[in-house]
């Protein structure tokens, strides 16, 4: 099963069947389509069916008492709303637009979760470059070391140089642990973020190789994320919902119209059975003594103000976060050209430089430095070329669109 998930899309697939945070994204949807099945139940009658069994008896003081009476008394009433002055509709939009609200919070955070596991995915294929590039580090460093001791026994080069090269070893070796726990660690960190054990021995394809496809114009994606961005649609939601409550309060202290119906049947045992009916209408007038219908209103229109404001805080939110990552993943795409060629003359540098020290043109100084400067440039591209990958995923995430490439 682990040898599956190495990819990407197959590993983000896992994670939004198994992380927590899924089922509890659904529950609430389901929560919400639920008091949405509630609210629309006010539109249908009540009815209720009573069954009391009995045995009633009077005693009187004077006189003689008549027997108890065994009874069963049975009853059917009926009620419905005939009006309520858009009471009923108002709730069922505010909980229509609260489902609503619930997907969007749904998809926000599936969407969410595959940006995790993507970030963390690409760190991981990060810490495991970094890897391999202390261990070439480490071979490097070991080629240096046998080269200075060879001089060194032919009296061509003191034992300084053979001093340095130690010393550049070790700090190799030493680098080369610090990645390797590193990458143990973020192993680790992805393997939660799918919702696995932490144990789990995960293992990830090399980082994407950059390729220059930044949209040329931000402004396109700034329009689509008003239109797609979950987060700010579920804000629009709540607005909705808002504007439902204030319309509900408004009726709540309307008069209402019902229809009621009953009826009855009593099985005696010493008389005669009753039977019975009713059927009539009923006008509710509220009187709010109170005023706690007129502060209702009050609040709900402030909480319907303080949705609309909030809209307009996710809206330049989501469009300052879409402008960052578009300006991050764009400088990000051409500094990768520059950090291979700095890899390039890198290795360049340190071949010419090797070859001087041998014919005593250079340091071993010079000979440590340029390997160190070479291991530098290689740490450098692996980090340019997992923030072009963070980046893009992170500006998908924020217009709406599926963080997670497709190939």
């Amino acid at each position: 099963m682990i040898a599956r998930l190495r990819s990407l899309p197959a590993l983000t697939a896992w994670a939004l069947q198994h992380n927590p945070q899924t089922a509890a994204a659904w529950a609430s949807l389901r929560a919400a389509a639920a008091a949405l099945g509630v609210a629309k139940g006010a539109w249908l009658p009540t009815s209720s069916v009573i069954v009391n069994d009995q045995r009633s008896g009077t005693t009187y003081d004077i006189g003689i008492s008549p027997p108890p009476v065994n009874g069963v008394y049975n009853s059917l009433t009926l009620s419905e709303t005939l009006f309520h002055f858009g009471y009923r509709r108002a709730t069922v939009d505010q909980a229509r637009a609260n489902v609503l609200a619930s997907r969007f919070d749904a998809n926000a955070a599936l969407q969410s979760i595959a940006l995790n596991v993507a970030v963390d995915y690409y760190d991981m294929a990060q810490a495991r470059e970094e890897v391999h590039i202390y261990r070439q580090g480490v071979a490097e460093a070991h080629e240096i070391y046998a080269d200075a001791e060879a001089q060194y026994r032919v009296h061509l080069k003191s034992a300084t140089d053979v001093y340095q090269a130690q010393m550049e070893l070790a700090q190799a070796q030493e680098q080369l642990h610090s990645a390797q726990g590193q990458a143990a660690a973020q192993r680790g960190i992805l393997a939660e973020a799918a919702g696995l054990p932490v144990t789990t021995p995960l293992s990830v394809y090399p980082l994407p190789v950059p390729r220059d496809t930044v949209p040329a114009s931000i402004h396109a994606l700034l329009r689509t994320t008003l239109r797609k961005n979950p987060t700010l649609l579920a804000e629009q939601a709540r607005v909705r919902a808002a504007s439902a409550a204030v319309r509900q309060a408004a009726s709540a202290d309307s008069p209402s119209l019902s229809l009621n119906a009953g009826l009855g049947k009593n099985v005696l045992s010493n008389q005669p059975d009753e039977s019975s009916f009713s059927i009539g209408l009923k006008l509710n007038i509220p009187l709010d003594l109170s005023y706690s219908a007129a502060y209702q209103m009050q609040q709900n229109r402030a909480l319907m103000q303080e949705a609309q404001a909030q809209v307009r805080v996710t809206a330049n939110a989501v469009q300052l976060s879409v402008w960052e990552n578009y300006a991050r993943w764009r400088g990000a795409v051409r500094a990768y050209k520059a950090a291979r060629q700095q890899v390039a003359s890198a290795r360049k540098a340190v071949d010419g430089i090797r070859t001087e020290y041998r014919i005593g043109l250079a340091s071993m100084l010079d000979l440590v430095t340029a390997e160190q400067n070479l291991i530098s440039a290689r740490i450098v591209l692996v980090e340019v070329m997992n923030e072009v990958a963070v980046d893009r995923a992170q500006l998908y995430r924020n217009v709406g669109f599926n963080p997670i490439p497709s190939r």
